[in-house]
């Protein structure tokens, strides 16, 4: 099985979050003035499930990570994107009204859902849950689905001596 979705899935999420200027936003909040989006991968924007130790003041967090729930055949398998986002209390409500997770997760659906740069075909949203991960802070982890090959190129083996065919 080839497991290099769990690179390029997370490279594209990465590269889909970070150049969507309304996530920017969002995960930046009004107050705070971000110089070039690349400074929130590894502090508010993780390619792995991360939960924050010591609050000392709230943020906005967006994680993600791929598990293959299945491989139906030699042929394909079926990858699964798991995107968790979540915010302190203090955060949840926007200033022009609603609530900044449900923004957030609506953006994100908006950028990839349906997107031909995940597997073959298109990615699917499967589901979307509530999700606390600590003490004061809410948030939604988003499922996507999609299929993919299970083996891009041959091994390079040579087939044994017994085949038939040979």
């Amino acid at each position: 099985m080839q497991l290099d979705e769990f690179f390029h899935y997370k490279n594209q999420l990465m590269n889909d979050l970070l150049t969507n200027k309304q996530i920017i936003r969002l995960l930046s909040g009004e107050t705070k003035q971000i110089s070039s989006p690349e400074e929130l991968l590894y502090s508010q924007v993780f390619p792995y499930e991360y939960m924050p130790d010591t609050v000392t003041h709230g943020k906005t967090y967006i994680c993600c990570d791929v598990d293959i729930q299945r491989a139906p055949t030699k042929t394909f398998l079926s990858p699964t994107m798991y995107i968790w986002v979540f915010t302190h209390k203090s955060l949840m409500r926007l200033p022009e009204g609603g609530v900044r997770v449900d923004k957030l997760c609506s953006e994100i659906a908006k950028t990839i859902n349906g997107s031909r740069y995940y597997g073959l075909g298109e990615l699917d949203l499967d589901s979307t849950r509530r999700f606390a991960p600590i003490s004061d802070y809410q948030g939604k982890v988003l499922t996507f689905k999609a299929t993919d090959f299970n083996r891009v190129s041959p091994t390079g083996r040579s087939a044994p001596s017994n085949r038939r065919g040979r």
